[in-house]
């Protein structure tokens, strides 16, 4: 059995839009507040360091030898421009 979207919107108005309870622990922050009440937004927090995974991508694409892949796709691409350009 499908409910269109009109009978969805009914049925929600109706019984209004519930949420379940969250507990919050050292890894979720637990805020906000709606219209109709206070409601709980869930956002998981992360330790990243993108300095340092900006570091680690550049020395993987120097020893992996693509480094000289883009150089010398420079440098040929440059060279067929050259060529095929019209003054």
């Amino acid at each position: 059995m499908t409910m269109h979207s009109e009978s969805l919107w009914q049925a929600v108005s109706q019984s209004g839009w519930r949420q379940p309870e969250v507990q919050a622990s050292e890894h979720f922050v637990a805020t906000a507040s709606s219209v109709q009440g206070s409601q709980s937004i869930v956002a998981q927090q992360f330790d990243q360091d993108v300095l340092g995974d900006a570091g680690n991508l550049l020395n993987n694409f120097v020893q992996s030898g693509q480094i000289w892949a883009l150089l010398i796709g420079f440098v040929l691409g440059y060279m067929l421009r050259s060529v095929t350009t019209y003054k």
